[in-house]
């Protein structure tokens, strides 16, 4: 199937609107979503079928139309080299309404795990990162297990620009419904930033 058999299956004009309500709302993603009106929210998982197995086409789909719930179907059967260069490519896109959804999935999805899938999307997604990516897996962090997680934090408390990030990631760590922190070494490395900011007034 191409990209136009999509709208065709639930209607060119209910297609367009659902687009349109996801562009909207996807910024808001995993805060406050919004209700999609008129059974729009039910768009992308009556598209699932029809895109399974064709990475291309999923993802063209998300970019069309950006929320989780794209990335929750892809996130089942694509994972892969070829799923995680799309999604390190939203990740580090400047438009947060196509980055946001997928630190979303990120959050809910992998990063709950604590198994071998986290470490996977852990070193896929901060590997060689940009700092714009490594500041938004960052704040999905909360639930990766703090032995993971911990090496970055580390490396960067010694650059106060990154402080307000790793505050941000150990406050995630220590309050997320499926947060991990290990409580004494988090509360070394507040005390290292602490230190670090007085130094830098």
């Amino acid at each position: 199937m191409d990209f136009s058999g999509l709208a065709e299956l639930v209607g060119g004009e209910r297609f367009a609107r659902a687009c349109t309500v996801a562009w909207a709302t996807a910024e808001d993603t995993g805060r406050d979503r919004g209700v999609w009106p008129d059974g729009l929210n039910e768009v992308p998982h009556e598209l699932s079928d029809a895109v399974e197995g064709d990475l291309g086409l999923a993802f063209a789909l998300y970019r069309a139309m950006p929320c989780y719930a794209n990335l929750m179907y892809v996130g089942r059967w694509g994972l892969g080299p070829g799923f995680w260069a799309e999604l390190r490519a939203l990740l580090d896109h400047a438009d947060p309404r196509l980055a946001n959804p997928a630190v979303y999935w990120l959050w809910c999805g992998p990063f709950e795990s604590s198994d071998a899938e986290t470490v996977t999307a852990w070193h896929e997604t901060t590997a060689e990162a940009n700092d714009l990516r490594l500041r938004r897996v960052l704040s999905a962090s909360g639930p990766v297990p703090w032995q993971l997680k911990a090496p970055l934090l580390e490396n960067l408390t010694a650059t106060p620009e990154w402080h307000p990030a790793v505050r941000h990631a150990i406050q995630a760590a220590a309050t997320d419904h499926f947060g991990v922190v290990d409580e004494p070494a988090a509360r070394r490395l507040l005390g290292q930033l602490g230190h670090s900011d007085s130094e830098t007034t």
